[in-house]
């Protein structure tokens, strides 16, 4: 995981909200206990010519911040560019299966320009998850290379939209082991924990297809028809998931609603403030979506801002005990 701090930066980075195409979006990141902040995101509400749909992506880096800063400056352009992206947008807009193959194309052209972008770079050896969903107005699409993870709540239903990534999951160690290597300790070559990562070109032998790498950039796809009970879609990292289930997670963003929140971007911040609370230990950055439905569920009362008032509360009362007792 990396060196910590001696106290968690828990400054709110990044953040910001707003809305496209009905759905609201907000994003924060917080450093945590790391010494570095390696997350990074990509949040399109409108794609550059084709405004109905909208992009949004959490990448968590190791080893630097350059393989994630990287992917969430040129993901977009990428999927632009992808052929099957192209035939999509030629058919008018019609097969979503399209969309899960052009966000395949752009993950592994992303991998390919990073590792001549870096070629020359002394000592350059990050790499990052990627988790990125395309919305349209009748699916979602989502691609997963890694161990950050994305929810939707559908009514009362938790749904899961990626499968993590580990090497000891037998696919996954399948390839590997074809590929030459072995996963000792649960990681890849002992080294890596995620066996799908954009970067990382330790573990990728040029020789071989991109796809049959001991560490593969080739994302798995889920694609999910829109319906009217949709609430949330939640993209972020494992500095999330490592102390909170699916469930959790989206049953926290209901919490929220219920409390008075309307504010997607607070939502992301208390969502962090919580997860440090239970041990999280990692760089964390959260994506929240609000569709109609979800919007529905907001009730009247003071929302986070009374629940961060508690909290300080608590705090001060803590450390009033703390100096009468000394």
């Amino acid at each position: 995981m990396g060196n910590l701090l001696d106290k968690p930066n828990t400054d709110y980075l990044e953040a910001e909200e707003g809305e496209g195409n009905g759905i609201k979006y907000g994003v924060s990141s917080m450093q945590g206990w790391r010494t570095e902040m390696e997350d990074a995101h990509t949040i399109t509400p409108e794609i550059p010519g084709l405004t109905d749909h909208a992009l949004y992506a959490v990448f968590d880096g190791h080893g630097g911040q350059y393989a994630a800063r990287y992917a969430s400056e040129h993901l977009v352009d990428e999927l632009k560019i992808a052929p099957s992206y192209i035939a999509y947008v030629d058919g008018g807009n019609a097969d979503p299966a399209l969309l899960g193959q052009a966000l395949q194309e752009a993950f592994l052209n992303l991998d390919s320009n990073l590792r001549d972008e870096t070629r020359a770079m002394q000592n350059e050896r990050s790499g990052c998850t990627a988790i990125a969903t395309v919305i349209s107005p009748s699916h979602i699409v989502v691609a997963n290379a890694g161990d950050s993870r994305s929810a939707m709540q559908v009514g009362s239903e938790t749904v899961a939209l990626s499968e993590d990534h580990k090497p000891y999951n037998a696919e996954e160690k399948n390839r590997i082991e074809a590929a030459g290597g072995c996963v000792s300790m649960k990681r890849v070559d002992g080294e890596l924990a995620v066996s799908r990562a954009l970067g990382d070109f330790q573990f990728k032998d040029a020789n071989l297809d991109a796809k049959d790498t001991k560490v593969t950039a080739f994302p798995d796809i889920t694609i999910v028809q829109r319906s009217e009970a949709d609430e949330f879609v939640i993209l972020a990292c494992d500095g999330i998931w490592d102390v909170m289930t699916n469930e959790q997670a989206t049953k926290q963003m209901t919490s929220y609603c219920e409390q008075g929140e309307a504010s997607p971007r607070l939502m992301c911040e208390e969502m962090m403030c919580d997860c440090l609370e239970r041990s999280s230990r990692d760089n964390m950055s959260v994506v929240t979506l609000i569709f109609p439905a979800g919007e529905a569920l907001t009730k009247a009362g003071e929302g986070v801002m009374g629940l961060r008032k508690v909290r300080e509360e608590a705090e001060k009362a803590k450390a009033e005990a703390a100096k009468n007792d000394s």
